[in-house]
Protein backbone atom coordinates (compact mmCIF):
# COMPACT_ATOMS: atom_id res chain seq x y z
CA UNK A 1 0.00 0.00 0.00
CA UNK A 2 1.40 3.39 -0.94
CA UNK A 3 1.49 6.40 1.36
CA UNK A 4 -1.50 8.16 -0.21
CA UNK A 5 -3.71 5.08 -0.02
CA UNK A 6 -2.70 4.47 3.60
CA UNK A 7 -3.38 8.08 4.59
CA UNK A 8 -6.82 8.09 2.97
CA UNK A 9 -7.68 4.71 4.49
CA UNK A 10 -6.83 5.97 7.99
CA UNK A 11 -7.86 9.59 7.43
CA UNK A 12 -10.65 9.68 10.00
CA UNK A 13 -8.31 8.46 12.74
CA UNK A 14 -5.62 10.91 11.60
CA UNK A 15 -7.93 13.94 11.68
CA UNK A 16 -9.42 12.89 15.02
CA UNK A 17 -5.95 12.71 16.59
CA UNK A 18 -5.00 16.03 15.01
CA UNK A 19 -8.12 17.68 16.42
CA UNK A 20 -7.41 16.10 19.80
CA UNK A 21 -4.03 17.82 19.83
CA UNK A 22 -5.60 21.12 18.75
CA UNK A 23 -8.20 20.98 21.51
CA UNK A 24 -5.42 20.88 24.11
CA UNK A 25 -4.22 24.46 24.77
CA UNK A 26 -0.46 24.95 24.98
CA UNK A 27 0.04 28.70 25.30
CA UNK A 28 3.66 29.18 26.34
CA UNK A 29 3.35 32.94 26.87
CA UNK A 30 0.81 32.29 29.64
CA UNK A 31 1.89 28.78 30.68
CA UNK A 32 -1.57 27.44 29.90
CA UNK A 33 -1.82 23.72 29.20
CA UNK A 34 1.76 23.32 28.00
CA UNK A 35 2.74 20.42 30.22
CA UNK A 36 -0.52 18.60 29.53
CA UNK A 37 0.06 19.02 25.81
CA UNK A 38 3.56 17.58 26.07
CA UNK A 39 2.25 14.33 27.55
CA UNK A 40 -0.60 14.19 25.04
CA UNK A 41 1.90 14.58 22.21
CA UNK A 42 4.03 11.81 23.69
CA UNK A 43 1.00 9.52 23.63
CA UNK A 44 0.21 10.43 20.01
CA UNK A 45 3.81 9.73 19.03
CA UNK A 46 3.65 6.31 20.67
CA UNK A 47 0.42 5.61 18.79
CA UNK A 48 2.38 6.28 15.59
CA UNK A 49 5.03 3.71 16.48
CA UNK A 50 7.56 6.21 17.78
CA UNK A 51 9.44 5.69 21.04
CA UNK A 52 8.74 8.93 22.90
CA UNK A 53 9.47 10.54 26.24
CA UNK A 54 8.88 13.88 27.92
CA UNK A 55 12.14 15.43 29.11
CA UNK A 56 12.03 18.37 31.48
CA UNK A 57 14.10 21.40 30.51
CA UNK A 58 14.65 24.43 32.72
CA UNK A 59 11.40 25.71 31.25
CA UNK A 60 8.65 23.83 29.45
CA UNK A 61 9.11 20.13 28.66
CA UNK A 62 10.76 18.88 25.49
CA UNK A 63 9.13 15.90 23.80
CA UNK A 64 11.77 13.62 22.33
CA UNK A 65 11.17 10.63 20.09
CA UNK A 66 13.05 8.23 17.89
CA UNK A 67 12.52 5.48 15.33
CA UNK A 68 15.32 3.18 14.30
CA UNK A 69 15.84 2.14 10.69
CA UNK A 70 16.88 -1.23 9.37
CA UNK A 71 17.53 0.28 5.95
CA UNK A 72 20.11 3.00 6.63
CA UNK A 73 22.52 4.21 9.28
CA UNK A 74 21.74 7.85 8.47
CA UNK A 75 19.87 9.89 11.08
CA UNK A 76 17.58 12.85 10.47
CA UNK A 77 16.64 15.10 13.39
CA UNK A 78 13.15 16.57 13.00
CA UNK A 79 12.43 19.76 14.93
CA UNK A 80 9.10 21.47 15.53
CA UNK A 81 7.17 23.00 18.42
CA UNK A 82 3.94 22.12 20.18
CA UNK A 83 3.43 25.47 21.94
CA UNK A 84 1.16 28.06 20.40
CA UNK A 85 0.41 31.78 20.42
CA UNK A 86 -2.32 33.28 22.62
CA UNK A 87 -5.66 33.25 20.76
CA UNK A 88 -6.61 36.90 21.33
CA UNK A 89 -8.76 38.67 20.23
CA UNK A 90 -11.29 36.01 21.12
CA UNK A 91 -14.34 37.71 19.63
CA UNK A 92 -13.02 37.44 16.07
CA UNK A 93 -12.98 33.63 15.92
CA UNK A 94 -15.71 31.84 13.94
CA UNK A 95 -15.19 28.87 16.29
CA UNK A 96 -13.68 29.02 19.74
CA UNK A 97 -9.90 28.63 19.23
CA UNK A 98 -9.72 25.20 20.92
CA UNK A 99 -12.88 23.74 19.43
CA UNK A 100 -11.07 22.60 16.27
CA UNK A 101 -14.18 23.15 14.21
CA UNK A 102 -14.30 21.99 10.59
CA UNK A 103 -15.89 24.04 7.82
CA UNK A 104 -15.48 23.55 4.05
CA UNK A 105 -12.53 21.23 4.54
CA UNK A 106 -10.76 23.69 6.86
CA UNK A 107 -9.82 22.88 10.45
CA UNK A 108 -9.98 26.14 12.41
CA UNK A 109 -8.03 26.33 15.67
CA UNK A 110 -5.05 27.98 17.30
CA UNK A 111 -2.02 25.92 16.29
CA UNK A 112 -3.74 24.39 13.25
CA UNK A 113 -0.91 25.47 10.98
CA UNK A 114 1.71 26.69 13.45
CA UNK A 115 2.68 24.05 14.10
CA UNK A 116 0.53 21.14 15.24
CA UNK A 117 -0.49 20.29 11.69
CA UNK A 118 3.14 19.97 10.67
CA UNK A 119 3.85 17.73 13.65
CA UNK A 120 0.95 15.39 12.96
CA UNK A 121 1.77 15.16 9.25
CA UNK A 122 5.34 14.02 9.95
CA UNK A 123 4.22 11.54 12.60
CA UNK A 124 1.72 10.09 10.14
CA UNK A 125 4.48 9.60 7.57
CA UNK A 126 6.60 7.72 10.09
CA UNK A 127 3.56 5.67 11.12
CA UNK A 128 3.14 4.60 7.50
CA UNK A 129 6.69 3.31 7.28
CA UNK A 130 6.60 1.57 10.66
CA UNK A 131 3.27 -0.17 10.09
CA UNK A 132 3.60 -0.95 6.38
CA UNK A 133 7.32 -1.37 5.73
CA UNK A 134 8.37 -2.30 9.28
CA UNK A 135 11.15 0.31 9.13
CA UNK A 136 11.65 3.97 8.37
CA UNK A 137 14.02 4.74 5.46
CA UNK A 138 16.46 6.39 7.90
CA UNK A 139 16.76 6.72 11.64
CA UNK A 140 14.50 9.54 12.78
CA UNK A 141 14.81 11.60 15.95
CA UNK A 142 12.14 14.09 16.99
CA UNK A 143 12.70 17.22 19.05
CA UNK A 144 9.47 19.05 19.81
CA UNK A 145 9.83 22.03 22.13
CA UNK A 146 7.28 23.97 24.13
CA UNK A 147 8.84 27.43 24.10
CA UNK A 148 9.32 28.41 20.45
CA UNK A 149 6.62 31.06 20.61
CA UNK A 150 8.45 32.80 23.49
CA UNK A 151 11.89 32.73 21.86
CA UNK A 152 13.17 29.24 22.83
CA UNK A 153 14.96 30.57 25.94
CA UNK A 154 15.94 27.13 27.27
CA UNK A 155 16.51 25.21 24.06
CA UNK A 156 20.21 26.10 23.63
CA UNK A 157 21.07 24.76 27.08
CA UNK A 158 18.92 21.67 26.51
CA UNK A 159 20.60 20.90 23.18
CA UNK A 160 24.05 21.48 24.68
CA UNK A 161 23.28 19.08 27.52
CA UNK A 162 21.85 16.41 25.19
CA UNK A 163 24.40 16.43 22.37
CA UNK A 164 24.75 12.64 22.38
CA UNK A 165 21.00 12.04 22.38
CA UNK A 166 20.57 14.43 19.43
CA UNK A 167 23.41 13.11 17.27
CA UNK A 168 22.29 13.19 13.64
CA UNK A 169 23.46 13.84 10.09
CA UNK A 170 21.15 16.78 9.40
CA UNK A 171 18.14 18.65 10.73
CA UNK A 172 14.81 19.45 9.14
CA UNK A 173 12.78 22.08 10.96
CA UNK A 174 9.23 21.08 10.10
CA UNK A 175 7.65 24.42 10.95
CA UNK A 176 6.74 26.10 7.69
CA UNK A 177 4.32 26.12 4.82
CA UNK A 178 3.73 26.71 1.16
CA UNK A 179 4.61 29.81 -0.86
CA UNK A 180 1.67 32.06 -1.88
CA UNK A 181 1.99 30.51 -5.36
CA UNK A 182 1.14 27.15 -3.71
CA UNK A 183 4.60 25.86 -4.49
CA UNK A 184 6.53 24.28 -1.61
CA UNK A 185 9.01 26.57 0.11
CA UNK A 186 12.34 25.76 1.73
CA UNK A 187 14.33 28.21 3.81
CA UNK A 188 18.08 27.75 4.21
CA UNK A 189 18.11 29.58 7.52
CA UNK A 190 16.33 32.17 9.60
CA UNK A 191 16.67 35.72 10.76
CA UNK A 192 17.64 36.31 14.36
CA UNK A 193 15.56 38.37 16.75
CA UNK A 194 15.97 40.78 19.62
CA UNK A 195 12.74 41.36 21.55
CA UNK A 196 12.68 44.20 24.04
CA UNK A 197 10.30 46.26 26.11
CA UNK A 198 10.72 49.99 26.66
CA UNK A 199 9.35 51.20 29.98
CA UNK A 200 8.90 54.68 31.38
CA UNK A 201 7.32 55.57 34.74
CA UNK A 202 7.09 59.16 35.92
CA UNK A 203 4.65 59.08 38.88
CA UNK A 204 3.13 56.73 41.45
CA UNK A 205 -0.40 56.99 40.03
CA UNK A 206 -2.28 58.39 37.04
CA UNK A 207 -3.23 62.05 37.49
CA UNK A 208 -5.71 64.56 36.07
CA UNK A 209 -4.67 65.67 32.59
CA UNK A 210 -4.81 69.32 33.67
CA UNK A 211 -1.33 68.70 35.12
CA UNK A 212 0.08 68.12 31.61
CA UNK A 213 1.94 71.49 31.51
CA UNK A 214 4.02 70.61 34.57
CA UNK A 215 4.23 66.79 34.80
CA UNK A 216 6.18 64.61 32.39
CA UNK A 217 3.92 62.29 30.41
CA UNK A 218 5.60 58.87 30.03
CA UNK A 219 3.54 58.12 26.92
CA UNK A 220 5.17 61.06 25.13
CA UNK A 221 8.58 59.89 26.35
CA UNK A 222 7.99 56.47 24.82
CA UNK A 223 6.65 58.00 21.58
CA UNK A 224 9.69 60.26 21.23
CA UNK A 225 12.06 57.42 22.08
CA UNK A 226 10.46 55.24 19.41
CA UNK A 227 10.69 58.07 16.89
CA UNK A 228 14.45 58.24 17.49
CA UNK A 229 14.91 54.56 16.63
CA UNK A 230 13.48 54.32 13.11
CA UNK A 231 12.90 56.67 10.21
CA UNK A 232 9.74 56.77 8.12
CA UNK A 233 11.44 54.92 5.25
CA UNK A 234 12.08 51.95 7.57
CA UNK A 235 15.79 52.49 8.20
CA UNK A 236 16.98 51.94 11.77
CA UNK A 237 18.70 55.07 13.09
CA UNK A 238 20.71 53.44 15.89
CA UNK A 239 24.41 54.11 15.28
CA UNK A 240 26.31 51.01 14.16
CA UNK A 241 23.20 48.88 13.60
CA UNK A 242 24.19 47.94 10.06
CA UNK A 243 27.93 47.53 10.66
CA UNK A 244 27.84 43.72 10.63
CA UNK A 245 25.30 43.29 7.84
CA UNK A 246 26.79 41.27 4.97
CA UNK A 247 26.63 42.45 1.39
CA UNK A 248 24.28 40.43 -0.74
CA UNK A 249 26.15 37.46 -2.22
CA UNK A 250 25.76 36.44 -5.84
CA UNK A 251 24.34 33.08 -4.71
CA UNK A 252 21.67 34.71 -2.56
CA UNK A 253 20.87 37.23 -5.29
CA UNK A 254 20.31 34.35 -7.73
CA UNK A 255 18.05 32.51 -5.28
CA UNK A 256 16.00 35.65 -4.66
CA UNK A 257 15.67 36.29 -8.40
CA UNK A 258 13.93 32.91 -8.74
CA UNK A 259 11.36 33.56 -6.01
CA UNK A 260 7.95 34.49 -7.44
CA UNK A 261 7.00 38.08 -6.48
CA UNK A 262 4.85 38.20 -3.36
CA UNK A 263 3.83 41.86 -3.18
CA UNK A 264 0.47 41.47 -4.91
CA UNK A 265 -0.42 38.45 -2.75
CA UNK A 266 0.50 40.33 0.42
CA UNK A 267 -1.46 43.43 -0.56
CA UNK A 268 -4.54 41.39 -1.51
CA UNK A 269 -4.55 39.04 1.47
CA UNK A 270 -3.90 41.74 4.07
CA UNK A 271 -6.16 44.38 2.55
CA UNK A 272 -3.49 47.09 2.40
CA UNK A 273 -2.96 49.68 -0.30
CA UNK A 274 0.73 49.12 -0.97
CA UNK A 275 3.94 47.96 0.65
CA UNK A 276 6.07 50.40 2.63
CA UNK A 277 7.79 52.83 0.29
CA UNK A 278 5.89 51.39 -2.68
CA UNK A 279 8.48 48.62 -3.14
CA UNK A 280 7.57 45.81 -5.51
CA UNK A 281 8.91 42.60 -6.96
CA UNK A 282 12.50 41.64 -6.27
CA UNK A 283 13.12 44.85 -4.30
CA UNK A 284 10.38 43.86 -1.85
CA UNK A 285 11.85 40.38 -1.56
CA UNK A 286 15.32 41.73 -0.84
CA UNK A 287 13.93 43.92 1.93
CA UNK A 288 12.01 41.01 3.46
CA UNK A 289 14.89 38.56 3.29
CA UNK A 290 18.09 40.57 3.57
CA UNK A 291 17.41 43.62 5.75
CA UNK A 292 17.21 44.01 9.54
CA UNK A 293 13.87 45.23 10.84
CA UNK A 294 12.50 47.26 13.74
CA UNK A 295 8.87 46.65 14.57
CA UNK A 296 6.58 48.01 17.28
CA UNK A 297 4.69 44.94 18.46
CA UNK A 298 2.58 46.71 21.07
CA UNK A 299 1.99 49.96 22.97
CA UNK A 300 0.29 50.42 26.34
CA UNK A 301 -0.45 53.51 28.39
CA UNK A 302 -3.29 55.45 29.94
CA UNK A 303 -6.97 55.05 29.13
CA UNK A 304 -7.78 53.04 26.01
CA UNK A 305 -11.37 51.92 26.63
CA UNK A 306 -14.46 53.36 24.95
CA UNK A 307 -15.43 56.95 25.65
CA UNK A 308 -13.24 59.64 27.15
CA UNK A 309 -11.22 59.98 30.31
CA UNK A 310 -8.93 62.93 30.81
CA UNK A 311 -5.92 61.34 32.42
CA UNK A 312 -2.16 61.78 32.41
CA UNK A 313 -0.79 58.23 32.73
CA UNK A 314 1.92 57.44 35.22
CA UNK A 315 3.62 54.84 33.03
CA UNK A 316 3.95 53.66 29.45
CA UNK A 317 5.46 50.64 27.72
CA UNK A 318 6.27 49.54 24.20
CA UNK A 319 7.25 46.11 22.95
CA UNK A 320 9.62 45.97 19.97
CA UNK A 321 11.02 43.14 17.92
CA UNK A 322 14.15 43.58 15.83
CA UNK A 323 14.80 40.94 13.14
CA UNK A 324 18.49 40.34 12.54
CA UNK A 325 20.42 39.04 9.56
CA UNK A 326 23.49 36.79 9.48
CA UNK A 327 26.47 38.07 11.53
CA UNK A 328 24.36 40.45 13.62
CA UNK A 329 24.42 39.55 17.32
CA UNK A 330 21.47 40.39 19.57
CA UNK A 331 23.53 41.11 22.71
CA UNK A 332 25.71 43.60 20.83
CA UNK A 333 22.66 45.30 19.34
CA UNK A 334 20.95 45.47 22.72
CA UNK A 335 23.92 47.42 24.07
CA UNK A 336 23.80 49.70 21.02
CA UNK A 337 20.11 50.38 21.64
CA UNK A 338 20.75 51.29 25.27
CA UNK A 339 23.57 53.67 24.30
CA UNK A 340 21.42 55.21 21.58
CA UNK A 341 18.61 56.02 23.98
CA UNK A 342 21.10 57.47 26.48
CA UNK A 343 22.70 59.63 23.78
CA UNK A 344 19.29 60.82 22.58
CA UNK A 345 18.29 61.94 26.09
CA UNK A 346 16.16 58.98 27.15
CA UNK A 347 18.00 57.73 30.20
CA UNK A 348 14.61 57.63 31.93
CA UNK A 349 13.43 54.95 29.50
CA UNK A 350 14.24 51.46 30.74
CA UNK A 351 15.09 48.76 28.18
CA UNK A 352 14.32 45.17 29.17
CA UNK A 353 15.38 42.24 27.00
CA UNK A 354 12.53 39.77 26.69
CA UNK A 355 14.21 37.33 24.32
CA UNK A 356 16.73 36.86 21.55
CA UNK A 357 17.89 34.41 18.90
CA UNK A 358 20.95 34.41 16.68
CA UNK A 359 20.48 34.35 12.90
CA UNK A 360 21.58 31.18 11.12
CA UNK A 361 22.19 29.84 7.65
CA UNK A 362 22.95 26.59 5.77
CA UNK A 363 24.63 26.44 2.31
CA UNK A 364 22.42 25.57 -0.64
CA UNK A 365 24.76 22.68 -1.53
CA UNK A 366 23.99 20.79 1.70
CA UNK A 367 22.63 17.23 1.28
CA UNK A 368 19.51 18.01 3.33
CA UNK A 369 18.72 20.84 0.90
CA UNK A 370 19.00 18.43 -2.02
CA UNK A 371 16.86 15.79 -0.30
CA UNK A 372 14.09 18.15 0.78
CA UNK A 373 14.06 19.86 -2.64
CA UNK A 374 13.62 16.56 -4.46
CA UNK A 375 10.94 15.45 -2.03
CA UNK A 376 9.09 18.74 -2.39
CA UNK A 377 9.14 18.62 -6.19
CA UNK A 378 7.98 15.00 -6.20
CA UNK A 379 5.13 15.74 -3.79
CA UNK A 380 3.81 18.99 -5.20
CA UNK A 381 4.86 18.48 -8.84
CA UNK A 382 6.60 21.85 -8.92
CA UNK A 383 10.07 23.05 -7.98
CA UNK A 384 10.29 24.44 -4.46
CA UNK A 385 10.78 28.11 -3.79
CA UNK A 386 14.12 28.33 -2.02
CA UNK A 387 14.79 31.28 0.28
CA UNK A 388 18.35 32.17 1.38
CA UNK A 389 16.74 32.57 4.79
CA UNK A 390 13.27 32.92 6.22
CA UNK A 391 11.84 36.37 6.81
CA UNK A 392 10.99 35.26 10.34
CA UNK A 393 13.01 33.81 13.19
CA UNK A 394 13.52 30.48 14.92
CA UNK A 395 16.07 28.57 16.99
CA UNK A 396 18.04 27.32 13.97
CA UNK A 397 21.40 28.32 15.42
CA UNK A 398 21.18 25.64 18.12
CA UNK A 399 21.49 23.11 15.31
CA UNK A 400 24.00 24.89 13.08
CA UNK A 401 26.16 26.45 15.83
CA UNK A 402 25.89 23.96 18.69
CA UNK A 403 25.37 20.63 16.91
CA UNK A 404 27.19 21.81 13.76
CA UNK A 405 24.55 20.32 11.48
CA UNK A 406 23.03 21.57 8.25
CA UNK A 407 19.40 22.56 8.66
CA UNK A 408 16.45 23.60 6.52
CA UNK A 409 13.02 24.98 7.36
CA UNK A 410 9.97 23.74 5.52
CA UNK A 411 6.50 22.33 6.11
CA UNK A 412 3.04 21.79 4.74
CA UNK A 413 0.87 24.62 6.11
CA UNK A 414 -1.33 26.52 3.62
CA UNK A 415 -0.20 29.98 2.51
CA UNK A 416 -1.81 32.81 4.49
CA UNK A 417 -3.11 30.34 7.08
CA UNK A 418 -3.62 33.13 9.64
CA UNK A 419 -0.96 31.86 12.01
CA UNK A 420 -0.79 34.09 15.11
CA UNK A 421 -4.18 35.61 14.13
CA UNK A 422 -7.83 34.72 14.74
CA UNK A 423 -9.22 31.87 12.64
CA UNK A 424 -5.90 30.15 12.06
CA UNK A 425 -6.59 27.15 9.87
CA UNK A 426 -5.26 24.17 8.00
CA UNK A 427 -6.97 22.05 5.37
CA UNK A 428 -7.37 18.32 5.11
CA UNK A 429 -5.86 18.41 1.63
CA UNK A 430 -2.75 20.25 2.86
CA UNK A 431 -2.35 17.78 5.71
CA UNK A 432 -2.53 14.80 3.34
CA UNK A 433 0.06 16.40 1.07
CA UNK A 434 2.18 17.09 4.13
CA UNK A 435 2.18 13.41 5.06
CA UNK A 436 3.40 12.52 1.58
CA UNK A 437 6.01 15.31 1.63
CA UNK A 438 7.40 14.06 4.95
CA UNK A 439 7.49 10.47 3.73
CA UNK A 440 9.26 11.49 0.52
CA UNK A 441 11.75 13.56 2.51
CA UNK A 442 12.79 10.55 4.57
CA UNK A 443 13.22 8.43 1.45
CA UNK A 444 15.20 11.11 -0.39
CA UNK A 445 17.45 11.66 2.61
CA UNK A 446 18.22 7.94 2.57
CA UNK A 447 19.29 8.23 -1.08
CA UNK A 448 21.30 11.46 -0.91
CA UNK A 449 25.07 11.30 -0.57
CA UNK A 450 26.47 12.83 2.60
CA UNK A 451 29.56 14.85 1.81
CA UNK A 452 32.29 14.99 4.43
Amino acid sequence: MDILSYTKLTLEDFINKYRRLLKQPSISARNVGVRECAFLLRDLMEDSGVYAEVIQSKGNPVVYGEVESRKSNKTLLVYSHYDIQPPDPMDEWIYTPFEAGIVDGKVVARGASDSKGNIMAFLKAVEYYVKNEKSAPVNVKFLFEGEEEIGSPNLPEFVEAHRDLLKADAVICWDGGLHPSNRPSICLGVKGILYVELRCKTAKVDVHSSYAPVIINPAWRIVWALNSIKSQDGRIKVKGWYDDVRSLTSEDAELISKIPPEDEDIVRELGIKELLGGVRGVDALRKLICEPTANIAGLRSGYIEEGSKTVLPCEATAKLDFRLVVDQKPDKLFDMLRRHLDDEGFRDVEVVKLGSLLPSKTPSSAPIVQASSRAAEETYESKPVIYPNATGSGPDYVFTNILHLDSVWTGCAPPFSKAHAPNEFNTVDHLIKGVIYAANTLREFKNVKLGK
